[in-house]
């Protein structure tokens, strides 16, 4: 048997292909394809595209696929975007049985070997998603980086701006924050830094302002209070998606609900995980760190219908294991 997965972002789109005994065919990555930059016609090109490839390299045909799942950024975030996105995977692969989700589900489905739990993700956005074990999966967050996704990169980078808006101009008291920014735009006046972050973050690229991050995860560094009230409450934000979706789905009683996490937020380290565990723990959740990423775990979600899940943990570490290689 034979599973393709696929994990698609906002930075690039990989694929997997692994057989029930975990050997790996082919592990690759392109850049990015998203529906709502060119439209249905050029994403459903580019994806049939990067399927085509991949399966050349993998040297087999897509009838000899058992299953497919696809974790795609925007999947059912728009009224048209599940039957776009459908058209295109299933013009790909013709006549394959492909599962479709949003990219949250193949996060949960690695991070907790698709086992009952909850998945938070903070990278440029923040979003989380969970699954009972009783049928119950929902998601919470997500909502956009302009009106919603707090507590992610981001949000940060944004909260670090605002700061020192509010400390040029008498809202908060001065810290190393201040001069930090001043020295870091090398401004003699604080009114030009509006300009110059425009023009660090080109125009205000979500990419960019998310990149943003590093210099406040720095002044944590450096021990600003500021900064660390900043991941603080980045930490309590993710902490309210977890809340959420513990609300509304139905855990086994007795026994702590699994959250994992996963994302570029979480590899600043410490000053995120140490309060964002304690919200956790507060919440009567077990802190669990992920067991594979998220193309793992869309090969682990095409393969779980038919394979047992120690079968399902096998494929997925060897996908997790194995080496990217470029086409």
């Amino acid at each position: 048997m034979l599973f393709l997965g696929c994990d698609s972002g906002s930075t690039k789109i990989a694929f997997a292909v692994a057989d029930d005994t975990g050997h790996v065919l082919v592990r690759t990555e392109f850049p990015a394809i998203t529906l709502f930059r060119g439209g249905a016609e050029t994403y459903a090109s580019d994806m049939e595209r990067c399927v085509r490839l991949v399966l050349a390299q993998a040297g087999i045909e897509a009838r000899q696929l058992t299953s497919a799942a696809f974790g795609l950024t925007g999947y059912g975030e728009t009224v048209t975007s599940v039957a776009e996105m459908r058209a295109a995977v299933e013009g790909a692969l013709p006549g394959v049985r492909c599962f479709l989700a949003n990219d949250s589900v193949a996060g949960w489905s690695g991070a907790l070997k698709a086992a009952p739990g909850i998945h938070v993700v903070s990278g440029t956005g923040s979003v989380a998603y969970g699954e009972d074990g009783h049928g119950g999966a929902e998601r919470a967050g997500g909502w956009s980086l302009y009106y919603g996704d707090e507590g992610s990169c981001y949000w940060i980078g944004v909260q670090g701006i605002n700061a020192f808006f509010r400390q040029a101009d008498g809202r908060m008291p001065r810290t190393l924050l201040y001069d930090y920014m001043m020295d870091l735009f090398h401004l003699s006046d604080p009114l030009f830094v509006c300009g110059a972050f425009e023009e660090m973050t080109q125009g205000g690229s979500a990419d960019q302002v998310a990149a943003f991050q590093r210099h406040v995860l720095r002044l944590y560094q450096l021990g600003d209070p500021v900064a660390k009230s900043i991941y603080e409450r980045a930490a309590e934000q993710l902490s309210l998606l977890v809340s959420s979706l513990k609300s509304r789905l139905h855990f086994d009683e007795g026994r702590p609900v699994r959250v994992s996490w996963s994302g570029g937020l979480f590899r600043a380290g410490d000053c995120i995980l140490v309060p964002f565990k304690q919200f956790l723990q507060a919440l009567g959740c077990e802190p669990t760190a992920p067991a594979f990423g998220p193309l793992a775990g869309a090969v682990g979600y095409a393969a779980r219908t038919v394979l047992s899940p120690d079968q399902v943990n096998t494929v997925m570490e060897a996908v997790d294991r194995a080496a990217s290689s470029a086409i």
